[in-house]
């Protein structure tokens, strides 16, 4: 290999190097910014017209599209304002968000996980707490208090939760309203010596 061969390679491997350096700067930057900026809003009644949540909502969310398609997904973090003047609420930012519709362009329910990534246990508790509190406070009331208490921080609760057997509650407004909320273990391969927590939220109609 001549000395002309030699130095070609050495370029096109420092090129190489700098493309992927590059890369993983534009990625990182990306991951960043993503941090940085602060979660918009999708504000919503059950039930409204698709249009009045576009409107009142600051993050963007695409138009509905009838026989298509039943739901649509925020179009950056966001999180949940439940906008009925009575019962409302407010969830932290959530990475898994769907907001579905029926035929008439009215929206049906919500799907989401209110958290950006699964959480310790206590961290995951303090968020269903706070959500509890405000459903206490706005009207909602526990469907099934025997069989599906509302999560207390209550070493029984802390003990099932470390064994992975998820738990459960069901709130409603009667007539109006319904939430399940349920909190279940969550493998995670970043953290592969913690245990982790995932948060799911269903909210709609009344369905039972």
């Amino acid at each position: 290999m001549t000395v002309h061969d030699n130095l070609f390679q050495w370029i096109r491997r420092r090129k190489i190097l700098a493309v992927f350096a590059a890369t993983l700067l534009v990625v990182g930057a990306c991951k960043a910014a993503e941090m940085l900026t602060p979660a918009k809003e999708i504000a919503l009644i059950i039930g409204e017209p698709w249009k009045d949540m576009q409107a009142r909502s600051t993050a963007e969310i695409a138009d509905h599209i009838p026989n298509e398609i039943w739901y649509r997904m925020p179009k950056e973090l966001a999180y949940l304002r439940f906008a009925d003047p009575k019962h409302g609420f407010v969830t932290p930012p959530a990475k898994f968000f769907t907001v579905s519709f029926d035929d008439d362009a009215s929206i049906r329910s919500v799907r989401m996980s209110p958290q950006v990534e699964p959480l310790p246990l206590q961290e995951a508790l303090e968020i269903v707490l706070d959500l509890q509190n405000q459903w206490r406070k706005s009207g909602w009331e526990v469907m099934y208090p025997d069989e599906n208490p509302p999560y207390e921080n209550s070493a029984l609760l802390v003990e099932k939760m470390t064994r992975c057997a998820p738990d459960s509650t069901y709130l409603e407004v009667k007539g109006k309203y319904q939430i399940m909320l349920i909190m279940a273990c969550y493998k995670d391969e970043r953290y592969p010596d913690e245990q982790r927590f995932l948060i799911s939220l269903s909210m709609g109609k009344p369905w039972h």
